[in-house]
């Protein structure tokens, strides 16, 4: 996708290029009378596809969300992945037995917290003007269809805000969540909603996004299939573990997707895998539009990226199996890692090698993963059936497990570490559990008692221009 400001220039008005690090200060790059921005369903069209620009890296790194940051600290943050001795100081202080990243003046929190909320007031922007664009025929899909993208987009958002900087629902401090601006009203501070309300609003925005989106829509853009995946997501969250098994099934049964048999794993994350039914939503980067070399996921991990920094540990890949069709293709311990002076020596990470393969948001097989957490709290019996189901049918033919309790829980989310890593998940993942860690390779340990553990802590420059908004407690 190219990437196209919000709203197009050739509609007359002046780019604005906001320094605040405020949300509420965010303004469209575009400044136009509201009543006059999106006149028709052709603008509309290119609004959606502006927020959707949001998920990419920009050239600078100054916007950075699900493209690569977000992906890259569910790694560095917890127990699987690390950053090497030698580095472009990039992340490295996730290395800090001490807990260092986590401060208010962290440059990489600041990122995430403000490039989530340009997405959400560009989203409350876009879904100001729902019920008033007519459907043109002229204008491929429909209006609703663009409205329940937003809605989606704006829920992803939410989503993504609450987990990092708030603790769990129904975890301490309950009335901790993150801002809740519904409204695209610039210059509004708010303080913060309550986790609750928080989780509340995700589960509407996606429930009217489900009524509006349809099936169409191909695999890069939102569509019902992937508010499916969404919603086991948001269940998993709330504990509802019944309705997550739901969706997650629901998603299994959509036959437009296929799960990625073992044949498919080492060409995935190539070019040709772009096309693959494996994926339901991925963020388009092409020749004519890329992240920048210091930025884009490609940067830092794997030893075809620039800085050559970010790996998996030796723990990580020794869970594989010998015959896992995982090993020597999207995760390796041979060649350049070898001349590197870490030890224990670290694992390449081969998913990410070029700068234009789309960066997977949303794929089939993360529904099993989340059917097998949900069955672990309602059914564990059947998740241990289905675990080593899945892994000996797509994986590994000589996989066998046969622990119970936390031990199946632990591996349920190991397993989904290995087909996964770098897709975003991990230290939510464990966050979400409960389930402390010490990083082998680096010593760093997360205990959850830890504020650390709990939440991320608000960004200097927030707690600066919003005089309503409280830190969270303990930092």
């Amino acid at each position: 996708m190219k990437k196209i400001k919000f709203l197009l220039i050739l509609l007359a008005g002046v780019v604005v290029s906001s320094c605040q690090s405020d949300f509420t200060d965010e303004a469209p790059p575009i400044t136009l009378p509201l009543d006059e921005a999106i006149t028709n369903e052709k603008v509309l069209n290119t609004a959606v596809n502006g927020l959707y620009g949001y998920f990419q890296t920009n050239s600078d790194g100054s916007l950075n969300s699900y493209g690569a940051l977000l992906p890259t600290l569910q790694e560095l943050l917890a127990d699987n992945g690390f950053v090497a001795i030698v580095n472009s100081n990039r992340f490295s202080n996730t290395r800090d037995t001490n807990l260092t990243f986590y401060t208010r003046n962290s440059g990489d929190i600041a990122t995430v917290w403000r490039t989530l909320y340009k997405i959400i007031a560009n989203a409350n922007f876009v879904l100001s003007y729902e019920g008033k664009i007519p459907d043109d025929s002229g204008t491929a899909g429909t209006p609703e269809n663009l409205f329940g993208q937003a809605y989606a987009i704006r829920a992803m958002a939410y989503s993504t805000l609450v987990s990092l900087f708030s603790d769990n629902f129904n975890g301490s401090n309950p009335d901790v969540g993150v801002p809740l601006p519904l409204d695209f009203k610039p210059g509004t501070n708010l303080p913060r909603a309550s986790v609750k309300q928080v989780y509340d609003q995700i589960f509407s925005d996606l429930t009217k996004a489900s009524s509006l989106i349809g099936t169409a829509n191909g695999n890069k853009k939102l569509n019902a299939a992937a508010i499916d995946l969404l919603f086991s997501r948001y269940y998993l969250a709330v504990k509802n573990y019944a309705q997550a098994n739901t969706y997650a099934q629901k998603v299994l049964d959509n036959a437009t997707y296929t799960l990625l048999p073992s044949s498919g794993v080492a060409a995935f994350f190539g070019a040709a895998g772009e096309t693959n039914p494996e994926t339901i939503f991925q963020i388009d980067y092409n020749s004519l539009d890329l992240p920048g070399d210091n930025d884009g996921i490609t940067a830092t991990w794997s030893s075809t990226g620039r800085y050559k920094q970010n790996f998996a540990t030796q723990t990580f890949f020794s869970k594989l199996g010998v015959n896992d069709v995982r090993r020597g293709t999207w995760y390796r311990n041979t060649g350049y890692v070898q001349t590197l002076g870490d030890n224990p020596k670290p694992i390449d990470v081969m998913k990410y090698t070029t700068t234009d393969r789309d960066i997977v948001v949303l794929r089939k097989t993360e529904a099993v993963f989340n059917q097998l957490e949900a069955l672990y709290y309602t059914n564990p019996t059947s998740a241990l059936a289905k675990l080593n189901t899945w892994v000996k049918t797509y994986r590994d033919t000589g996989y066998t497990y046969a622990g119970t309790g936390t031990d199946l829980l632990k591996e349920i989310l190991m397993q989904k570490n290995l087909e996964m890593f770098l897709e975003g998940f991990r230290y939510s993942d464990l966050k979400r559990n409960g389930i402390g860690f010490k990083n082998p390779q680096t010593q760093v340990e997360l205990t959850t008692d830890k504020v650390q553990f709990k939440a991320f802590p608000l960004p200097q420059a927030e707690l600066n221009t919003n005089t309503v908004i409280q830190q969270y407690p303990g930092y």
